[in-house]
């Protein structure tokens, strides 16, 4: 795709006072295609990606465009105590490219299998933060922070083409209190707890789905969840350089609403008892330990996180749509720093991570996730130099693993790039040049995407190649 981007980030601060200060931030995104290049279907049997060549697709050029605003209100004295505002506003469309699609057929307006035509989604949502601290509890032991958080988001789906509607609009509330305590009773323990309410609410008006899916009519509703979190942690330091971590958390979440909503194929459904469209509730778990002794750091930890009633993305023909199924991710991340000198820096970490559901519904986790789930395992070894005052290099090696699937097509048989970067400080305050190198060594690769995600001709696609950038930055 030959496309053409802009994005536009601007920011303007205030103090009111030594202690009050408010932030203006205004950030315009815009990426839009040339529409001059055709897809050429690779070959995944012989290794041969998807490609393109110069041609006129069908329908419009697609885009994003995205405005987004933010004000931020901060108090460092109010009352003795800390406080914070942030208000955002965000505007998103989206066309994507036009299709020959399954889901788009509709032998009333086109002969099956001629019918061209792209989606259009656009939300608009606003919202808040806010919080308030006090830190200088029990001879400043205790910490206590309340907050309160809102989202209104509105979103819709439709056909840009034949302006069918693929995903009626959503009008989506979610209202948040919480409380977070941290407490250090000795030197060498800290605690931390917290509740959170979640509160949500949808609200759908009646529609009709595609004739791909029956062309049912489903009833409009608007149904509310609610549910408490909480979440506890301890960080104990026995020994110097040694500390010891351990962490339990629940999260809450809604699944794809747009994907559940158009997916519905049977006549009489409705939104308001419709199972799929419950929250996602995690347990989630970590523990590890922590080592900083100059000039080695070392992190190990281990992390589990479940769902009764997960989400899990699949393929159906040409869409994908929401599974809920019980889930577990767990896995094991660790990192290793070593200071050569003061100013050369080595890295070292690895990450592995494991999906399982439940594919028959009688409790046991008796399959894998596939690349549409969970992430490859990496190791990532980088090298960060400061050669003078002014000169600064990176080079970075990422190897993403070899993984097995249950579905052997979808099989991941790794690969490994490099990447560089060197940063030169101009004199006095001119700023500074860089040149980054992304897949230094120019390496033909398949993505982990393309091998484990989709097992399809037109989605075999290729890595980027070797990619330079130029980057000026400076401080003012």
């Amino acid at each position: 795709m030959n496309s053409r981007a802009y994005d536009l980030l601007g920011k303007i601060d205030y103090w009111l006072d030594d202690n009050q200060h408010i932030q203006l931030s205004i950030n315009r995104y815009h990426l839009k295609g040339k529409n001059d290049y055709v897809s050429v279907t690779g070959e995944r049997e012989q290794g041969i990606p998807t490609t393109s060549v110069k041609g006129t697709p069908e329908g419009e050029a697609p885009f994003n465009s995205v405005w987004t605003t933010g004000v931020t209100y901060d108090n460092y004295d109010l009352a003795g105590m800390k406080f914070n505002a942030l208000a955002y506003y965000q505007d998103y469309e989206a066309l994507f490219g036009s299709t020959l699609s399954g889901t788009f057929q509709d032998p009333e307006i086109a002969p099956v299998g001629t019918l061209y035509d792209q989606s259009r989604a656009v939300t608009s949502k606003y919202g808040t933060k806010m919080s308030l601290i006090k830190d200088d509890l029990w001879d400043d032991r205790l910490k206590v922070t309340l907050g309160f958080d809102t989202l209104f988001d509105s979103s819709k789906q439709d056909l840009w083409g034949t302006h069918r509607t693929y995903v009626p609009e959503v009008k989506y509330t979610d209202l948040s209190p919480f409380v977070q305590l941290e407490v250090a009773p000795l030197e060498s323990v800290k605690l931390f707890g917290g509740v959170r309410y979640e509160y949500a609410r949808l609200k759908v008006d009646n529609y009709q789905t595609l004739a791909a899916s029956n062309s049912v009519t489903v009833e409009g509703g608007e149904p509310s969840f609610n549910k408490t979190l909480y979440n506890i942690a301890a960080v104990w330091t026995p020994i110097e350089p040694l500390s010891l971590f351990a962490n339990y958390s629940q999260g809450f979440s809604m699944p794809d609403v747009g994907r559940v909503l158009r997916g519905i194929n049977l006549p009489g459904m409705s939104v308001d008892s419709f199972l799929n469209l419950q929250p996602i509730v995690t347990n989630n778990t970590e523990v590890g330990f922590r080592v900083e002794k100059a000039p080695v750091d070392l992190e190990v930890s281990y992390y589990k996180s479940t769902s009764k009633l997960g989400s899990r993305v699949v393929r159906q023909g040409d869409v994908f749509v929401a599974k809920r199924q019980r889930t577990e991710i767990d896995g094991v991340e660790a990192a290793a720093g070593y200071n050569l000198t003061e100013n050369h820096r080595m890295k070292l970490s690895y990450s592995h991570m494991r999906g399982r559901y439940d594919s028959d519904g009688d409790g046991s986790l008796d399959a894998k996730l596939d690349g549409l789930n969970v992430s490859p395992d990496r190791i990532i070894a980088s090298w960060s130099a400061n050669w003078t005052p002014q000169w600064s290099s990176f080079v970075q090696a990422n190897w993403a693993l070899s993984r097995d699937f249950d579905e052997e097509d979808k099989d991941f048989s790794g690969y490994a790039l490099v990447d560089a970067a060197v940063g030169y400080k101009l004199p006095g305050k001119r700023g500074q040049l860089s040149l980054a190198v992304s897949n230094l060594l120019d390496k033909q690769y398949i993505t982990y995407y393309s091998q484990s995600a989709l097992v399809k001709d037109d989605r075999y696609f290729a890595g980027r190649g070797r990619t330079l950038t130029l980057g000026y930055r400076i401080d003012f």
